[in-house]
Order: C-alpha cells, then structure tokens, then sequence
C-alpha cells in the first residue's frame, strides 16, 4: 500500500527514496510551488538559486544558439530533479530549464542541497542515478534527430511526453515543438496530421490530446524503448551501500522519533509534543510496537491502516493474528532475536487479505527498547517491488519464478509470476 500522497514531496522519486533520516533534516526547507508553463528555472550561465523536485509538472532541459534556436536535451519530470548545477559542483547552469507543463513542485535552496550531498550518500546515489538517466535520454536524443524521421521523432515526444507527465495533454503549438526537435513548423503539422488520421491524437489550439499512447508506439523509433527500458532497470533494483537500509526503506523507527525529538529539546527549536508527534502519526510507512509476548501495544496510522484495525483497539491483537500462517513461525523467530538485541537482519512476510485490501508483503525492520522488552518496527508495504523483480526477472527469460531454480540475492526463492496473488509470498529473513 502506498501510502504517499500525490502532492506530497515524497511523490517525486528521489526525495521518496530518501531514507527518514536523510529526509527528515530537509523538510523545514523544502518548499511547494505552482510552476507555471513558460517559466525558466536556470539560466546558461547564471547560477541556480533553488534545486527543483517536480511532483506534478514537467521540465524541459533546452540548449538555444546565438541565433535563437534551440533544441530540448531531455525532459524531467516526478523521476527526477531540476539542479545539475549544484548537483556536479558548477557555478551555474549551461542550458536553460524551463516548465513544459505547469503544476507542483518542490524546491531547496541550491546551498542547502548540496549540504545535504554532502551528509547523505544516499542522496548522492539517487542524483547520480538521476544524471545517468539523463544523459541516456540525451545520447538516444542525438542518436535520433540524426537517424529518424518527423514522424517517428513526434511519435516519440508524445510518448514520452505522456509517460513522465502520466497526462493525455501536451500544452504545446506545432510551433514550439519544431523548436524542440529542431525541425521545421510545417514538417510537425504534417506529422501530427498523420497520426490525427490514424487516431492517436487531436489537436487544438495550444494543445494536443493523445487518445491512443498504445497507438504511438506503432509510430515511434526504437529510442523510445531504449530510454525506457534503461529507465525502468536503472530505477527498479536500487542500490545499497553495506550495512545501509535499500533506498526508499530509510531506517525510520520509534528510537529515530525519539532521538530527533530529544535533539529539538536539546537545540531549543521548541516543545517535542507537536511536530514529532505528527512525524509518527503520519509517516508514510508503518510504525509499530509489539511487546514480549507479541501483543500490539501502538501503532501509526499508516500500520493501522496496513493491518485494518482501530488504532484505539490495537491491544486486543497479537500481530501474528495478521499473518498468512506460513510467516507465523518465522516472525516468530525474528522477534525472538529483536529482543535479544542480536538481530542484524530484517524479515519479508505475508500478511492475509483486510477487509479493504488484497493480501500483500511486507518488509519488517526492527530494534529493540532500552527496557529489552518492546520490539519496535517499521512496516513497509514490498508488494509491488517483488511483482516489479517478477516482471523484471520474465522479461529476460526466467519465466517460473516462483520456483526454487530463481534465486534472490539471499539466496531464498522468489515467490509469485507477477501475476499471483501476494498469499503466495513465504516469509523471507535477510542480512541488512
């Protein structure tokens, strides 16, 4: 269950793949803006005073000539961030960004970024990711306004358009895309007119409405699958460090509230009661408490929500009430060595099917109290990602991944095809 909202910072992928840890010191300084479509964020040659993180909107990264023609680079949206300068260390930025479609974003100051480089390797990984992937859409980018037609070059750009976007809208006149590919007004009509016949788009004033994506891609270059399909690779494992939590599954917990609320104490930032207080209670994965005898003694809203009860009523459950029996023993175990203060792993299980939602997977990290009497745990909804690895693995050939013959890099067996249910999932414990 993802329980991000869409106009939350943590919707963009990086800032959502941040660890708590990480994020949490850049909240106070991240700020929302409406971007407006026309506006330019960089400057060649001037430098950035603001790091962007695009939610809803869309950038386009543009190079122009003397003379006033330009031709777009690469096109960012949610994936990604606006920010080379400050991300590679230079004075300022040698292309312009400007907003191709208008709607949220959020953004840093470009000195409070870079401290943030500095401190958090996880942010260093995730930017580089995003600087990798760009520079594949601006290599095929080349590849393809020397080797395709008008035609296969719209088709593209409309697609793509519609992917980062996740919009069957393109705010654009014939005109400023022929600027963007670098082609002639007359040649993108004729184009556009092409595939209106063929039923993939209409136009309007200002504006083309795709009504047939899948369409599209009878249309478009292989570039469009190259970029994609080194995008989707590049984002679907992420990388750790060792001995670090996987991106996106930060090591927030109890202790980390506790700890961040005792620095605000310490700092005089002012009274612990409120602002960490709503950081447990809506942290965007589940937190949780079980005591000795596994008995449920608090949760966030967010694990409430996951396990289908009343926050209130909590205590009448043992968490294993909530697990598909053949996880039972498993947790079991991993609580076991939470308690002893030896446990160095985390713990994969099945939880059964709420009155609300399908059966899923979770991910369990935990510490144990200062007391050895509470186990304390972070509950992360992993569904979608062994569904994605499922995928992942049958497109390059390994089909029957439920089967012992596809290990995980643990060693353990995937379990389901991508399209079974998440029942199937047997409880799984790994080494962080």
């Amino acid at each position: 269950m993802n329980m991000v909202s869409q106009d939350s910072a943590r919707a963009n992928r990086v800032l959502g793949a941040l660890p708590m840890v990480d994020y949490l010191p850049m909240v106070s300084q991240l700020e929302a803006v409406q971007l407006q479509p026309g506006q330019i964020l960089e400057e060649p040659g001037a430098p950035a005073s603001h790091v962007h993180f695009p939610i809803s909107c869309a950038i386009t990264l543009v190079s122009a000539t003397r003379d006033g023609e330009m031709s777009e680079l690469a096109l960012i949206g949610r994936e990604g961030l606006v920010g080379l300068p400050a991300l590679l260390g230079a004075p300022s930025s040698a292309v312009q960004a400007v907003v191709l479609r208008p709607g949220l974003a959020y953004r840093l100051p470009a000195a409070a970024f870079v401290q943030v480089l500095q401190r958090s390797a996880a942010m260093q990984a995730l930017a580089l990711r995003h600087v990798q992937s760009l520079m594949v859409q601006m290599a095929q980018g080349v590849v393809c306004s020397l080797h395709h037609s008008v035609l296969q070059r719209l088709s593209t750009w409309l697609l793509f358009h519609h992917t980062v976007t996740d919009s069957d809208q393109v705010r654009a006149t014939h005109e400023t895309i022929a600027h963007m590919l670098g082609v002639r007004r007359e040649s993108i009509t004729q184009a556009a007119g092409q595939l209106q016949s063929a039923g993939c788009i209409s136009t309007s004033r200002g504006r083309i409405h795709i009504h047939d994506a899948q369409g599209l891609r009878a249309h478009v270059c292989e570039c469009y699958a190259l970029v994609e399909q080194d995008h989707r690779l590049l984002w679907q494992l992420p990388q750790q460090d060792e001995g670090s939590a996987p991106l996106g599954m930060g090591p927030w917990s109890h202790a980390d509230v506790e700890r961040a609320a005792d620095h605000e104490e310490d700092s005089g930032d002012g009274p612990t009661s409120g602002r960490y207080a709503d950081i447990y209670d809506f942290a965007p994965v589940g937190l949780l408490s079980v005591d000795a005898q596994g008995r449920l003694m608090e949760t966030n809203m967010a694990a409430a929500i996951q396990l289908g009860i009343s926050r209130s009523q909590c205590h009448l459950y043992r968490f294993v009430d909530f697990l598909q029996p053949e996880s039972r023993q498993a947790f079991e175990q991993f609580h076991r060595e939470v308690l002893s203060g030896k446990c160095r792993r985390h713990c994969e299980l099945g939880l059964l099917p709420g009155a609300h939602r399908p059966a899923a997977v979770v991910r369990l990290d935990a510490t144990v109290d200062e007391n050895g009497e509470e186990n304390r745990m972070v509950m992360v909804d992993v569904t979608e990602s062994h569904r994605q690895m499922a995928q992942l693995l049958h497109a390059h050939g390994r089909d029957g991944v439920a089967s012992a013959d596809v290990p995980s890099p643990d060693g353990m067996p995937w379990w389901g095809s991508g399209a079974g249910p998440a029942a199937t999932a047997p409880a799984r414990m790994s080494s962080f």
